[in-house]
């Protein structure tokens, strides 16, 4: 039941966890470690006569299993799935599929196996299905503490991304098989028919959760499409979308639907939900809308994991286990969960690489996903929806399975945190993985130039209009030229080793860039349909790719969906089967595709050119510069022509409606005029919106 006491704990450990975050940047030790170390000293810390007493109302707030399982953990697995590119999931899939999998049931099996046999070394008799109960909690993997490191250190991208992925989708998987394997412990087993049962309720749970997750996905992605140019409304339905669909599978699974028995996942459910409206639903929303639901969703993951954390420390001091009687069963345990993950990443990796289903993991990434498997919060949450009255019988021995799983799950989460999270930056930078691809530093070195020249001039201008001093002047200017020098030195270096090339594609980035922002802004100020933006929007992502690839020589300007576009192409398909009009393929359609293009190839060259004219010798490599200039103009008079064109072709459907889009850019060119003077503390936000609302003729009404 709810306290003043409570309330006043939750906030208290919010207000601590923003300390300990500004704590953890400057100390540089990981996030999650700090808010679990708190919450372990809070509890000693409370029971200390006069300086406790302040504390004593933590004693109010505890993690139960209904508080994890239904408040927080919805939301962390929203907010990953939510801002997962299923493009470049799909790059990998293969391997996070197999590690979230394959992978799963070998950790899963192989440490229940070895526990089964080593326990009974230090007088621990487990029967078997207990163990693998815990090999179901313990198997699946937390990367929080991991990405916050990759993220300061700078590892590769594509390693962040198998992480994420893997335990994305081993959640589900490992949280699905719990639940079987819980059943079991309480039902007992009953040879092959309890087998064959169980798989078929895990693959029932697995398949419903796809399914619903899908069904509930498309009608938020419905609702949302109505509202989208209300940042509030369309970021408040997107994120209790994950509560409503977690909840509701949960109320199917224990009370059926339409007379029917179900058993969905809802952390599955949630997964592709989450997936769908991050990859397709999100593309409805106005840049607006989009970037406000971005920070809300990371800031709302920020204080859920925040909060699980530093409960767990809570949980962990006050959990009453004797950890002294335990020490050599955890030690046991910790060394077969760290072999037995070792075992399951090489198992996958491995024929993958010989098989060369896709681009091969290098050994150093290997070592780096088997020992950078942290355990966090999930299990946890699993551990604790263990009944705290089951029990089993081992020989003339009683086990309170509870107690005993979660010391274990104490033991491995403690260990995984307080040694193996900070090892991580040193095997990082030992096995040289935070190295920075030649793209990276092509893309740093040609920002970097333009950066300082720009800081130059405006030096210069400060200068003039007596804002700084002579012998400041002369100071900051000697220290920017030799930042200046440096970069490039780097970018001839990047030269001698790889070509001119690199810094092709760096600049054909830069452009496929300022591409997807002009596309939005012509999105949102109703210049182009959902489809033509989706159309055009897929070709963006088939370009980015190849320029990622070095492969940009061979863009194919009329391509613009591929086998990845999953979501897309499900859209797609129910379109068609209900037979539903496209309209990127009608004339006012093709008439908005082509003038978006003429649109974004100009902003390009516009773009590109006012960098270029920072300094008389230009920003980036004379000759690259050309070449993609010319490339852009011609993309821009291709798709004028076509305009034209059209424009002989349906002049009397056609120039009316050129004439509508002509009103709406000039709306949007008065409303950017506003927001300028809005940052520049002008007019206020009520008074932008007011203005928007009486004196705009086409983008407000």
């Amino acid at each position: 039941m709810l306290s003043s006491e409570w309330i006043l704990a939750l906030f208290t450990l919010l207000a601590l966890s923003a300390g300990v975050y500004l704590l953890s940047q400057r100390t540089r030790v990981p996030y999650t470690l700090m808010l679990v170390f708190i919450g372990l000293i809070l509890v000693p810390l409370a029971q200390v006569p006069v300086i406790g007493r302040p504390f004593t109302f933590l004693a109010e707030l505890r993690l139960t299993p209904e508080l994890l399982f239904l408040f927080f953990l919805p939301m962390l697995i929203f907010e990953s799935a939510f801002n997962m590119d299923i493009r470049k999931m799909l790059d990998n899939a293969w391997t996070i599929t197999l590690l979230a999998v394959v992978g799963l049931l070998l950790s899963t099996f192989g440490i229940a196996a070895a526990l089964f046999v080593l326990l009974p070394l230090v007088g621990i008799e487990l029967p078997f299905v207990v163990a693998l109960l815990f090999g179901a909690v313990i198997s699946a993997t937390d990367p929080v503490a991991v990405l916050s490191l990759f993220k300061e250190i700078g590892a590769p991208r594509r390693l962040s991304m198998i992480f994420e992925g893997e335990s994305l989708f081993n959640d589900g998987t490992a949280v699905a098989l719990f639940l079987v394997v819980l059943g079991i412990v309480q039902s007992g087993f009953d040879g092959a028919g309890t087998v064959v049962d169980g798989a078929g309720l895990f693959l029932q749970m697995v398949g419903l959760g796809i399914v619903f997750g899908l069904i509930m996905a498309g009608v938020f992605t419905v609702i949302v499409r109505a509202v989208r140019a209300n940042p509030f409304v369309s970021a408040t339905l997107l994120l209790v979308s994950s509560h409503i669909v977690f909840i509701t599978s949960e109320l199917i699974t224990e009370h059926g639907l339409f007379g029917m028995n179900l058993s969905i996942s809802s952390i599955i459910a949630t997964t592709i939900a989450g997936l769908f409206l991050g990859n397709y639903a999100r593309h409805t929303l106005t840049a607006t809308s989009e970037d406000y639901l971005g920070k809300v969703t990371e800031h709302f993951a920020f204080m859920a994991n925040s909060l699980v954390f530093i409960l767990a420390g809570l949980l962990f001091a006050s959990s009453g286990i004797d950890f002294g009687s335990l020490i050599a069963p955890i030690l046991i345990t910790v060394a077969v969960v760290m072999v037995v993950r070792a075992l399951s990443v090489f198992a996958v990796t491995r024929p993958i690489r010989v098989l060369r289903l896709e681009r091969s993991i290098p050994f150093s990434w290997e070592l780096l996903l088997s020992w950078g498997s942290l355990r966090g919060a999930l299990a946890i949450i699993v551990v604790l929806l263990i009944p705290e009255n089951l029990t089993v019988m081992s020989g003339e021995t009683e086990y309170i399975v509870r107690d005993l799983l979660l010391a274990l799950t104490v033991g491995c989460i403690l260990v995984t945190l307080f040694i193996k999270a900070p090892l991580i930056p040193y095997l990082i930078r030992k096995l040289h993985i935070n190295d920075p691809e030649p793209l990276e530093r092509a893309l740093n070195a040609d920002l970097g130039i333009y950066y300082l020249l720009v800081a130059k001039s405006r030096l210069g201008t400060h200068r003039t209009r007596g804002f700084v001093r002579e012998d400041d002047f002369t100071d900051l200017v000697a220290s920017l030229d030799k930042r200046l020098d440096t970069a490039a030195s780097e970018r001839f270096a990047l030269i001698s080793r790889h070509g001119k090339k690199v810094f092709e594609q760096s600049l054909h980035l830069i452009a496929i860039n300022s591409e997807e922002h002009t596309l939005k802004q012509l999105y949102t100020n109703d210049e182009i349909s959902e489809s033509v933006y989706r159309k055009l929007i897929g070709k963006l992502h088939l370009q980015r790719e190849k320029i990622e690839a070095a492969q940009h020589d061979t863009i194919d300007p009329s391509k613009y969906s591929d086998q990845k576009d999953i979501f897309d192409a499900l859209v797609r398909w129910l379109n068609r089967l209900i037979r539903r009009q496209v309209t990127a393929d009608t004339t006012i359609g093709k008439l908005q595709y082509y003038r978006a293009q003429m649109i974004m190839a100009r902003k390009v060259t516009k773009a590109l050119g006012l960098m270029q004219k920072e300094a008389v010798e230009g920003v980036f490599v004379p000759e690259i510069y050309d070449k993609v200039i010319a490339r852009y103009d011609g993309y821009r008079s291709q798709n004028a022509a076509k305009v034209d064109r059209m424009l002989e072709q349906h002049p009397d459907e056609l120039s009316p409606y050129l004439a509508t889009l002509a009103g709406r850019a000039l709306d949007a060119s008065g409303g950017r005029a506003l927001e300028y003077l809005e940052t520049r503390g002008l007019v206020d936000e009520h008074t932008e919106a007011r203005v928007r609302e009486v004196y705009g003729s086409y983008a407000t009404k």
